[in-house]
């Protein structure tokens, strides 16, 4: 089992600010301006919303808790897609892999690309006829930044991040302000809208905007002292979260009444920013979310078509080859990542974005809950193995990450059966084709993970490929108004 040390030989330069910077940082995003009013449609009404973002970060915190000893144990690159292969096999670690290419990665990136096509059509009073040439548009823009190299899609990044900030403070401290008083919190409201949907689907989408917690395992070996420093990055950073999302949703429940703000979806956020500053203001604010939108984009794409590219490399996919190359002018996986983007741009012209991050939190928190057994299964299983990081309140807080993950999936069939079965369908069909190159790739030795060079460059040729698209969509926009 030495090969479990390997947390040894890695360098542990983060310390509790640099590891809550990572937990605020990953997960603050699009979720904070998208997710308030698809909530409160669910919820019903406003105190029922609240109690929602809640629960998930409370289910958070404990999932986060739990995922981050397996983190400790296996320090390798690859995350969860380690975890689960140390635990189950190859077979599941595949369709884990298989599900990510397929399912998580494009519904993610397509869910945000509809958001930020929503406030974009807004802001510039374009007719959703264009929505098509918006989201393709972005999708090349991001392609080509990090088809040019990981550095500038880092600035991009650094950039978004900062850029976030803005109006999440400026929508939570204003609304909470100016607002009209339309809340009316734990109290009888006299508000609220008819809804048939399971709670636990209201809560399944309040994870979208905590997702990204995940992420801080992949780096627990490189935490100093994490059996002190991992519990209280989770705990204040998903804290600090949850307290963001209730002043934001209380800010939005005071400008809207519940009808309203349902009625507006995706828009809610930037209308709030031009009622609250007027439109020059509000047109900033609105500014600031797509950027913010943008940075996740960003960030999804450049991690998420690295697992695309892992895939690629065991070979267990169809165009394996392809998937694992690597430009030699940026180094960059620029087939992976043309890859995500074009089935991103296909899901979001083929479901709304709401559907789409529920189908992508669904799917990953199958594998969540799976990954939250191992940590009771890998106590026996590895039980010899060190582990400088012990969840606290074990069994207790892995039980609540368990049941936790097992009633938002229930919401999910029971609320959405088809989109549950279809994804787990989906999934499954991973297995045999992970048979079929198992077996086929057995007594060969695989060629695959080539740097190679390109005749024409390949950050060229995505943008020409883009101008010409997005030039297509609004032609058939035009076309389509007339």
């Amino acid at each position: 089992m030495s090969e479990h040390n390997l947390e040894n030989n890695l360098r542990k330069d983060l310390g509790l600010v640099s590891a809550l910077s990572l937990v605020v940082g990953m997960v603050l995003g699009a979720g904070a301006f998208m997710k308030p009013p698809a909530v409160l449609e669910v919820a019903g009404d406003y105190n029922f919303a609240l109690l929602a973002w809640i629960i998930g970060g409370v289910f958070s915190i404990c999932g986060g808790l739990t995922l981050c000893e397996l983190g400790v144990m296996f320090p390798k690159t690859g995350g969860m897609l380690v975890y689960l292969e140390k635990i189950y096999g190859a077979k599941v670690s595949h369709l884990y892999g298989w599900m990510i290419t397929v399912l998580f990665a494009p519904s993610l990136v397509g869910a945000l690309v509809g958001y930020f096509s929503s406030v974009f059509c807004l802001l510039f009073a374009i007719n959703d006829a264009y929505r098509m040439a918006v989201s393709a548009g972005v999708l090349g823009f991001i392609a080509c930044i990090n088809s040019i190299g990981v550095k500038q899609a880092g600035y991009l990044q650094t950039i978004a991040t900062f850029c976030k900030l803005v109006p999440i403070l400026l929508l939570a401290i204003f609304g909470l302000w100016k607002g009209n008083g339309q809340v009316a919190l734990f109290s009888a409201s006299g508000q609220g809208i008819e809804t048939y949907a399971p709670f636990a689907v209201a809560i399944l989408a309040t994870l979208f905007a905590y997702d990204g917690w995940a992420q801080v395992a992949s780096v627990a070996g490189e935490i100093r002292n994490p059996s002190k420093v991992l519990p209280k990055a989770i705990i204040l950073g998903i804290i600090f979260l949850v307290i963001v999302y209730a002043c934001i949703n209380i800010a939005l429940f005071k400008i809207f009444p519940v009808q309203e703000m349902v009625t507006l979806g995706h828009d809610a956020s930037a209308v709030a920013s031009q009622r609250m500053f007027g439109h020059l203001g509000g047109n900033l604010v609105a500014v600031g979310i797509m950027v913010s939108i943008l940075g996740g984009i960003n960030g999804y794409i450049m991690t998420l078509s690295r697992t695309i590219f892992s895939m690629g490399e065991r070979g267990t996919i169809i165009g394996a080859k392809f998937l694992s190359t690597i430009d030699d002018d940026s180094r960059s996986p620029v087939n992976a990542i043309i890859i995500l983007v074009v089935f991103s741009f296909l899901y979001s012209t083929l479901l709304d974005a709401d559907r789409l991050s529920e189908i992508s939190m669904f799917s990953i928190w199958v594998f969540y809950l799976l990954t939250f057994i191992g940590v009771i299964i890998a106590r026996k299983k590895f039980a010899d193995t060190p582990r400088p990081y012990k969840v606290i309140g074990y069994p207790v807080i892995p039980m609540v990450a368990i049941l936790g993950a097992g009633y938002v999936i229930y919401g999910m069939l029971v609320h959405q059966t088809v989109n549950g079965i279809a994804s787990i369908v989906l999934t499954l069909i991973g297995l045999p084709l992970y048979y079929y190159f198992d077996n086929k790739n057995k007594h060969i030795e695989l060629s695959l993970g080539e740097v190679k060079k390109y005749q024409f460059k390949t950050k060229y040729m995505i943008a020409i490929s883009s101008i010409i698209i997005v030039s297509g969509l609004i032609t058939y926009g035009y076309f389509a108004i007339k």
